[in-house]
């Protein structure tokens, strides 16, 4: 089995100035590609961590991957450490250089001396083009180990991965005969884990010694995921297609996509495929919904836009919802939220009307609606559908919630069209 171990450097990841994106997605980067990913490490730019960390994990695992501290300043001293490691001397390599001087031509910037330096490399290394930044990717093979170096700035790591670590990894895994470890997930919705354990316990018969199970509840639903090792990618391919089939004769009704677990592509596709639009209508999200369906490429297709109708006034004096509406059944209530989504359907002149509005907290409450309170519109030509939740007691929660809930209750409007 091809075993790795991330190491992701820089101090301003343990004092959580940043969030350590790089490591989450490189780890499922190699376990889709079979690699098992048996350790995480995170460490300062300290070159004595640096030296015992590569060393350590050199010793522990097949496949070592560095991500951060091969910039042009003087904090960065990945590169020289990763001399000492391997005994080697840093030499400068034209080509990495060559390309340095295309992405200065780009940006219309003048290559500087300390510039030129991030065209050195160890001189045991293959470099790796880095399509995106200057600093080049490095990597050793040396006596059945492979060690690699990328930079730190998340769109150069994923590029140097995508186009030059997984191609080679995947060689690696079929040259050395390694086995690997294969994983499928399933995105259930308007679910408990309980429930989806019970509906496709079949599988539990399915399951054998080298495969494994997982319930991973979120705020709307649960991500099921089924993982086998097996000797060739095959095998373990046609063991997780068994599983899915039990999951799909079972659970069909809750499973909502595959894989990475991402609603706005989900919703995207559905407007995309039904030729339909929205616009949106938010109170206690404050624009988080329309943010979301802007976040893809394209998202024009679909979103036309939306209004924040925060206070009472802009209800009344952009949506037009009655002051009738409001003083008799209160701006928390389905009768406000099936106004605001069918009145900004017509603002907007779009197929669907999307509306929240609710009590986030952490004030705000009553006895008859407590903090946690939100109420949803969907709006469409034919009909206007109201629904009411309570998501606890925490603003932020609640926000986020309310956000994914709206989402899924269009998508289960456009899931009955034809």
């Amino acid at each position: 089995m091809a075993k790795a171990i991330i190491i992701t450097i820089g101090d301003e990841l343990l004092i959580g100035q940043i969030i350590n994106t790089n490591a989450a997605w490189l780890g499922a980067e190699l376990t889709n590609i079979g690699v098992e990913v048996v350790r995480h490490l995170v460490i300062s730019d300290n070159p004595n961590d640096i030296f015992n960390s590569i060393k350590k994990s050199l010793t522990e695992s097949d496949i070592v991957i560095t991500t951060g501290g091969l910039g042009p300043t003087v904090d960065d001293r990945t590169k020289q450490t990763i001399c000492d490691v391997f005994e080697d001397k840093l030499v400068f390599h034209q080509p990495s250089f060559d390309n340095i001087i295309r992405l200065f031509k780009i940006r219309n910037r003048e290559v500087t001396e300390r510039n030129r330096l991030q065209a050195y490399i160890p001189s045991k290394t293959t470099a790796l083009t880095n399509l995106y930044g200057t600093a080049p990717g490095i990597m050793f093979n040396e006596n059945g180990k492979v060690f690699f170096a990328t930079p730190g700035v998340p769109i150069e790591m994923k590029s140097l991965v995508k186009n030059s670590i997984a191609p080679i990894l995947q060689d690696y895994i079929q040259t050395n005969n390694q086995p690997v470890v294969l994983y499928r997930t399933f995105n259930a919705v308007n679910i408990f884990e309980t429930q989806l354990e019970s509906l496709i316990s079949d599988v539990n018969i399915l399951l054998d010694a080298d495969s494994s199970i997982a319930f991973l509840p979120n705020y709307n639903g649960v991500r099921l995921r089924f993982g086998t090792r097996k000797s060739t990618f095959e095998l373990a391919k046609e063991k997780l297609e068994e599983y899915a089939k039990v999951v799909y004769k079972k659970a069909s009704d809750f499973i909502i996509s595959e894989g990475d677990y991402n609603l706005i592509a989900e919703v995207a596709n559905l407007l995309i495929k039904h030729k339909k639009n929205v616009a949106v209508a938010e109170s206690c999200t404050g624009g988080g919904l329309g943010f979301e369906f802007t976040k893809l490429p394209g998202s024009s297709a679909y979103f036309v836009g939306g209004v924040i109708a925060y206070s009472n006034e802009i209800k009344m004096k952009v949506l037009n919802v009655s002051s009738e509406t409001l003083n008799n059944y209160g701006a928390v209530s389905e009768q406000t939220a099936s106004e605001m989504a069918n009145n900004v359907r017509h603002l907007f002149n779009t197929d669907f009307g999307v509306s929240i509005t609710g009590i986030a907290g952490p004030d705000g409450g009553s006895p008859e609606k407590p903090v946690g309170t939100i109420c949803f519109g969907i709006s469409s030509k034919s009909f206007t559908h109201t629904f009411t939740f309570n998501f606890g007691e925490h603003r932020d929660v609640n926000r986020y919630r309310s956000i994914e809930k709206a989402i899924l209750l269009l998508i289960d409007e456009l899931n009955t069209l034809n």
